[in-house]
């Protein structure tokens, strides 16, 4: 089973931050703009791969809500309403 992790590697002029997310096996180094970001401390490094790990999980894990409501509009376009409006009675819920 996969772990979420982080850590520095040394490499030449200075550290490198590699996360893993949950889903993948492999390390991914930190980058900014497709760039991987070089530190000059292994403490630097660390941190930043711990952050863009944080931002990996609540971006694509956690999300906006922004995808999901792509993918409810087109089910709509397709199969008409998921959810009706408000002009229907609410349904009463009793406990016994």
């Amino acid at each position: 089973m996969n772990g979420v992790n982080a850590r520095s590697v040394p490499v030449y002029g200075g550290f490198q931050g590699e996360f893993r997310k949950v889903h993948r096996s492999e390390w991914e180094p930190v980058q900014v703009n497709g760039v991987a970001q070089l530190y000059d401390t292994a403490d630097a490094a660390e941190v930043a791969a711990w952050r863009a790990l944080l931002a990996h999980l609540q971006g694509d894990i956690v999300g906006s809500g922004d995808r999901a409501s792509i993918e409810r509009t087109k089910a709509e376009e397709r199969f008409g309403k998921i959810f009706p409006g408000h002009g229907k009675k609410p349904v009463v819920v009793e406990r016994r």
